[in-house]
């Protein structure tokens, strides 16, 4: 049995700076890594826009596959730390190698690189979140306890994106504001990345293996999936989970090309949007926890959707100065720190009471973060090909082409949200006409 005690301070700490480190060493792709592709790698913009979404369609289809493999050679090996171990070494890699200039190669060569290196990087960032979120139940079996880990989990990561917010944009200026700059921006994260990561390695690398060990191991994968499709709670959650990472990876992704050319300001001034944005998320982080307990989690659920609807919307489309994107910005980070915590804390929560009855904790983990990355994906793609009908922003763009960077900036974002509350009063209403049917029938 696990331990039903709280985890420590220490222990507690050194779980948040696993997505502290993962978050260092991935965080910076969905903020800049667009803008890289398109201004000085000299990738098309919807050939850009694919490559981005190329990983998340491996995910989709590889994610379940990998997180229930993740059970199996944890299992293997007594522990989850030697998956957090490979992670540790080579998330950071991965981050420079993308960085790395490739102007002197052939478009299509350039393109086939950058794909195989953002196909690894997802892919084993679901091996690492997989293993590293199934610790949680490794080391307490109560909500209470689980409840804590997620929320370290999540303010090391919102602590991190804040960081590359902040710290990123800078460090490309200081550095030249080229593909130099690029690149050693992307050193500098690595490194603390791995430092992050080491130290979240050696905290829990001899935590045995407890849960997500499936009864009926020899079940093939496509009749496992098929059992979690009962689970209505969890993939409710997923849904919501990919409107969600459409909309804020669409915001970020198209930032810096309204920063540039509707702002017209350099790209330190993404540091001046980015940080209150991470700021409020951060808040967001710490009083969902509080919100959770008063009040019922459909109810904070949609307030918080309605609120990041109404952020993004006064982010994008406001007066094009910062102090009003600022406001902005903050209700849209705090509504998304909430989401954060909220969706993450009763995705776990669902996924492990499946569990509980013999079901791969794993396989639910991997078709959560591949839904994660699904929404990353759709932001990106429709981004990239948005950028395409923006037609040229080289030199001094046309009135006409700003005016649709305008639309695209504003109507992404607020699209997926929307679509989010859509489909949340969808499940909803669906949810209650269950629970009457099912009294119904019990009269």
């Amino acid at each position: 049995m696990a331990d039903t005690s709280l985890p420590t301070r220490s222990l507690t700490a050194a779980f948040g700076a696993g997505t502290f480190g993962s978050t260092l060493s991935s965080g910076v792709v969905p903020l800049m890594f667009l803008f890289y592709l398109t201004e000085f790698a000299h990738v098309p913009p919807a050939l850009a826009g694919v490559l981005l979404a190329i990983p998340k369609v491996s995910d989709v289809l590889l994610d379940p596959w990998i997180g229930r493999r993740t059970d199996g050679w944890a299992q293997r090996a007594g522990s989850r730390g030697a998956l957090l171990a490979a992670s540790a070494l080579l998330l950071p890699l991965l981050l420079t190698l993308l960085f790395i200039p490739l102007d002197g190669l052939a478009l299509s060569l350039r393109a086939f690189l950058i794909g195989v290196l953002l196909v690894a990087q997802s892919l084993l960032l679901t091996v690492f979140s997989v293993a590293h979120t199934a610790l949680a139940g490794d080391i307490t079996d109560t909500m209470a306890g689980r409840s804590t880990l997620m929320a370290a989990r999540a303010l090391g990561q919102t602590l991190a994106g804040l960081l590359v917010s902040i710290l990123a944009p800078q460090l490309v200026a200081a550095m030249g504001a080229g593909s130099t700059g690029y690149l050693g921006m992307a050193t500098i994260l690595a490194c603390a990345a791995l430092l992050a990561l080491g130290l979240c390695w050696l905290a829990v690398r001899r935590i045995p293996l407890r849960t997500g060990m499936e009864i009926k191991a020899a079940v093939p994968l496509r009749v496992a999936l098929m059992h979690t499709l009962r689970n209505r709670s969890f993939y409710c959650v997923v849904l919501i989970l990919v409107m969600l990472g459409a909309s804020s990876t669409a915001l970020f992704a198209a930032l810096p090309y309204a920063n540039q050319h509707l702002l017209k300001a350099g790209p330190e001034n993404l540091s001046a949007l980015l940080t209150p944005i991470f700021v409020s998320l951060l808040i967001g982080v710490s009083v969902a926890p509080v919100l959770a307990r008063r009040f019922r989690p459909n109810t904070v659920l949609t307030v918080a959707l309605l609120l990041a609807f109404v952020g993004s919307i006064w982010f994008a489309a406001g007066p094009r100065e910062n102090g009003t994107m600022i406001a902005g910005g903050l209700l849209f980070g705090l509504s998304c720190g909430v989401l954060t915590v909220l969706i993450s804390t009763l995705a776990i929560e669902a996924a492990t009471n499946s569990s509980s009855q013999g079901e791969s904790l794993g396989l639910y983990l991997g078709i959560l973060f591949s839904a994660e990355k699904l929404g990353q994906s759709l932001g990106g793609i429709a981004v990239g090909f948005g950028l395409e009908w923006v037609g040229s922003l080289q030199g001094t763009p046309a009135p006409a082409a700003l005016q649709r960077l305008a639309s695209l900036f504003v109507g992404v974002p607020a699209a997926a949200l929307l679509a989010a509350l859509l489909a949340l009063l969808a499940l909803m209403l669906a949810v209650r006409k269950g629970t009457q049917s099912n009294k119904e029938y019990q009269a």
